[in-house]
């Protein structure tokens, strides 16, 4: 019968996501600056949280934080993994006049629905409305936005004539494996559901 004798205990405190590989996605989230500027940041704790909406965590000392809720929007960008520099650069410090001077390598286009850019030549883009905050994880907040708009590049979609293990061959997703790695996950399997399961 299995026991716990050979697992090594870890502490249940910050330092515990250091200790093993998870995987998440990598985005770019965008949100717009008091004075009118865009302003883009990577985060890897962004997922969906079902239905219409979508969420990441963030500090309320963050600029993308204060601007999402100033501004009541932000917008999700997914980098395709030859991108993965590029999405580096958006984590950059501010230099003394304020700007992320990084950002002007990243190409934009307009958001359509909410006041936003979202970043060119990614797999699939989102347009969220704040929604709520959820504050009281550490220093750290949750920020949720109602999916008002969502697109797609069109070779990067789920096709009824298209396998999903070759559309993510051909089109790889780009995956932080926290702390201090990344991926490009281009192959995949079928997840064996048992018969009769239902969500």
């Amino acid at each position: 019968m299995p026991n716990t004798e050979n697992l090594v205990s870890l502490q249940a405190d910050e330092t515990l996501w250091e200790r093993v590989f998870t995987v998440a996605p990598l985005v770019l989230v965008g949100t717009r600056e008091p004075d009118g500027r865009a302003d883009l940041a990577p985060k890897h704790l962004a997922f969906p949280m079902w239905g219409p909406w979508y969420g990441f965590v963030c500090s309320p000392t963050h600029a993308t934080y204060r601007n999402a809720v100033s501004g009541g929007a932000f917008t999700v960008s997914f980098p395709k993994p030859g991108h993965v520099v590029l999405t580096s650069l958006a984590a950059s410090p501010r230099y003394e006049d304020g700007e992320k001077h990084a950002l002007e390598a990243l190409e934009t286009l307009p958001a359509r629905e909410v006041d936003g850019v979202l970043v060119a030549d990614c797999s699939f883009h989102l347009e969220c409305r704040l929604d709520r905050t959820v504050d009281g994880f550490g220093a750290n907040s949750l920020v949720i936005g109602r999916v008002v708009a969502a697109h797609a590049d069109p070779d990067a979609l789920r096709t009824l004539d298209r396998e999903d293990d070759e559309l993510i061959h051909t089109h790889p997703l780009l995956a932080y494996l926290y702390p201090k790695r990344f991926a490009s996950i281009d192959q995949s399997l079928a997840f064996p559901f048992p018969a009769g399961f239902k969500r």
